[in-house]
């Protein structure tokens, strides 16, 4: 399993204020998780943001061959990677992941150098909320800063 952290520090400074604020951040959390599935769903659906490299004349035949292309890229069976995605949030903490073994390499991309078992390169075709070097993606930063600067508003008025 791979976990990549987010080290932003706009967001992490509108988390500090909504806890000192309200102290409970677990429904923060809870919704930060869920905008996370959303955005993540969206850059599937979509294929990336910004759109992912194509896939190589290999897969394509491949696929071809087993009728599942032309399709979506990320999207080959109804119990892959797409159903797979989940979330989990605490007190402190939202995540959005997947168990699949292939998550990663097809987050962040592989060489067959690496991976014998590949049958050529394989791009990073970033479908989490972030880029390969874990910078959040534009769509993501702001939902989670609304969220983050919602609950804020929130906490002041009560």
């Amino acid at each position: 399993m791979i976990t990549v952290e987010l080290d932003h520090s706009r967001l992490q400074e509108a988390l500090r204020k909504v806890e000192w604020a309200v102290g409970d951040l677990a429904p923060l959390m809870k919704g930060i998780a869920a905008e996370m599935a959303s955005v993540t769903e969206e850059n599937l659906e979509e294929q990336g943001r910004p759109d992912w490299e194509s896939l190589s004349s290999v897969t394509t035949e491949r696929r071809e061959q087993a009728g599942t292309w032309p399709g979506q890229m990320l999207q080959v069976s109804a119990g892959g990677l797409a159903a797979s995605i989940t979330t989990q949030a605490t007190d402190s903490s939202a995540l959005v992941g997947s168990n699949k073994p292939y998550a990663a390499m097809m987050h962040f991309g592989g060489k067959k150098a690496d991976f014998p078992h590949l049958w050529g390169d394989i791009p990073g075709r970033p479908y989490l909320p972030m880029d390969v070097e874990g910078k959040l993606q534009p769509e993501a930063e702001e939902a989670l800063l609304d969220l983050a600067l919602q609950h804020l508003a929130k906490a002041t008025r009560s």
